[in-house]
């Protein structure tokens, strides 16, 4: 699955009218004849692949969502009010964007879903059946993963599960009920489930598997249990209950129990931390250990022998001008950095300084406010004096070791990494920036994981921590996940009730799952928008550089609806204008 191929009958998935163009993206005409293609299970899959290659699309530049939240900076596309922040910069365009993107899977999967279902019914093999039947929960899998990400920004939209019949079924449909929507998803993955292989290897790894269908399903389980608890008030109509969210945390502990005592899975390098120079952290995020167990499922990219579309970009998004020439539009925060705790003491560290003087205490400058900090940051990012291999232009060699230092330009000749792309934060990222020879920055091999054992981890100690408190258990699973940061365990009062433990649960996701995506849809699930910029009409926050130098405000003076536009997007205006049965967002009328 690492050379995933699909012919042009999947591949091709187009259309011309205007509805269709952009929410639709229906099944293609082609030159290829339905009665010479849906012919036997390699058509089938070839099909699947194109659902696949779909998904990738909508799912490959997840980290951008970070921007999004506070421990991120995305250069050109994070500014100053929320009324234009969005997700990667993303506005008007990019809520269209990402509308498309998710139909464009479901509609793939439904024509996909509807050939192999006829397949099925007139098969008369029983192990050809079965693969059949495999291929099939397949794209259930990868269409339920385009509506959750549907609702879980929109909250209600369009649902259906059959192949539009033409631009006038396109151009009236509703809205559906987001717990319709959420009641079938479920009942998809129970199903895929059902028919998915345990586990893959071989040319088959990359492909959905049992594990994979179950920690997603346990994920929605998880967020409607967050969304009854805390309410979604900006959705029209949604309604809180203490007890149906009490019923779906008991749901999503069962499933994610499941996927972590019933698979033989395991944190990579069993949870060890590995050495300082290299942590076992840092490996994890190297293409060479993407099919290790701990990744349950992610987006697959083959690299440059390929063709376009086939890699990734990870290195051009992270890495700086000495690495390929790459652009670094994404850099960390100087409160991520505060986030790292002590591996002494388990415990968070005085903030830094915000200052040039690298004497300094607890100065942003000095190196030595960075020293006996958990192993995931130096795994993550780069502060001054750090080092990190220099990448040639084509991206097919490395060369020496450069040194970061904030502000410097243009000077690899006196072994300085080049700033000139350029970060603004005072911080680079490591995680995800590749330092080996492969390919250019926007044709990389790395596979972009949406599934970890790790945040399964960490969704399983939430749900149950809701439904019953901490215990033992629980506590054993964050401290193997403090581990591989070379940290002690938790000290006794981080668990001694639902509120500590739940804090402790939240600084695990934030310093483990950094720049995948999550940040963001964990602030809103749990309604932190004001805790963490302060209430509407206030100063909100300012984001400052390692100097202690203004990038921007953050919610400045922001209104009411400023962050209620921030739990819910905008249903796209074009699509709107197209479909005149298309509701809008209340908070966006």
């Amino acid at each position: 699955m690492k050379y995933i191929k699909y012919i042009v009958l999947a591949g091709l998935i187009g259309t011309t009218s205007s509805c269709v163009d952009d929410l639709l993206d229906r099944q293609p005409t082609t030159e290829v004849s339905s009665d010479l293609f849906w012919t036997s299970t390699d058509d089938a899959l070839s099909s699947t692949y194109g659902v696949y290659n779909a998904l990738r699309t909508l799912y490959q530049t997840d980290y951008y969502y970070d921007g999004h939240a506070e421990f991120q900076n995305t250069r050109g596309k994070s500014v100053g009010s929320i009324s234009a922040w969005s997700p990667a910069g993303w506005v008007t365009n990019g809520f269209s964007s990402m509308w498309n993107n998710a139909y464009r899977v479901v509609n793939r999967a439904n024509f996909t879903i509807q050939n192999i279902e006829k397949m099925i019914e007139s098969e008369g093999n029983a192990a050809t059946k079965t693969s059949l039947e495999r291929i099939n929960a397949e794209n259930y899998f990868l269409r339920a993963l385009a509506y959750f990400r549907l609702i879980e920004n929109w909250g209600d939209v369009p649902y259906y599960r059959h192949v539009l019949s033409g631009d006038a079924e396109a151009c009236s449909l509703e809205r559906i009920s987001i717990e319709t929507i959420k009641n079938n998803l479920l009942e998809d993955l129970t199903y895929a489930a059902g028919k998915l292989p345990a586990s893959v290897s071989g040319d088959e790894s990359g492909r959905a598997t049992q594990v994979a269908a179950l920690a997603f399903k346990g994920k929605i389980e998880l967020y409607w249990a967050s969304w009854k608890k805390n309410g979604w008030p900006e959705l029209k109509g949604f309604q809180q209950s203490a007890s149906e969210a009490q019923e779906y945390y008991k749901l999503a502990a069962a499933d994610f129990k499941k996927v972590i005592y019933d698979y033989s899975l395991e944190l990579f390098g069993k949870g060890e931390p590995g050495s300082y120079q290299t942590p076992n952290y840092w490996k994890l995020f190297q293409y060479d250990n993407e099919y290790c167990s701990e990744i349950i499922f992610s987006l697959q990219f083959g690299g440059p022998n390929l063709g376009d579309g086939q890699g990734e970009s990870l290195l051009r998004d992270f890495g700086t001008r000495s690495t390929a020439n790459a652009q670094c539009w994404i850099m960390p925060t100087n409160r991520l950095a505060d986030r790292y705790q002590s591996t002494i003491t388990g415990d968070f560290l005085p903030e830094l300084v915000l200052n040039n003087k690298e004497d300094q205490e607890n100065g942003a400058w000095n190196r030595e406010s960075y020293a006996n900090r958990d192993w995931r940051m130096r795994s993550t990012i780069l502060w001054n004096g750090e080092k990190m291999l220099k990448v040639s232009l084509d991206g097919m060699s490395v060369g020496d070791s450069l040194t970061w230092m904030f502000g410097v330009r243009g000077q690899e000749a006196k072994g300085f990494i080049n700033n000139d792309a350029s970060s603004q934060t005072g911080y680079i990222f490591r995680k995800w920036v590749r330092q080996v020879g492969v390919a250019e920055r926007t044709q990389g091999p790395q596979d972009f994981y949406l599934m970890r054992l790790a945040d399964v981890y960490l969704m399983y100690c939430e749900a149950v921590n809701e439904a019953e408190g901490p215990n033992s258990e629980l506590v054993g699973l964050i401290n193997q996940i403090r581990s591989r940061g070379n940290l002690p365990g938790l000290a006794a009062e981080k668990y001694a009730n639902k509120d500590e433990f739940f804090k402790a649960i939240e600084q695990e996701r934030i310093v483990e799952l950094v720049s995948e995506g999550h940040r963001p849809f964990d602030i809103r699930r749990w309604r932190k928008a004001n805790e963490i910029w302060g209430a509407a009409n206030s100063d909100g926050l300012v984001l400052r550089d390692t100097n202690g130098n203004r990038i921007r405000d953050e919610f400045k003076n922001a209104s009411e609806k400023d962050f209620q536009r921030y739990y819910i997007y905008q249903i796209p205006e074009g699509e709107r204008s197209r479909n005149p049965n298309l509701t809008q967002n209340d908070p966006w009328l």
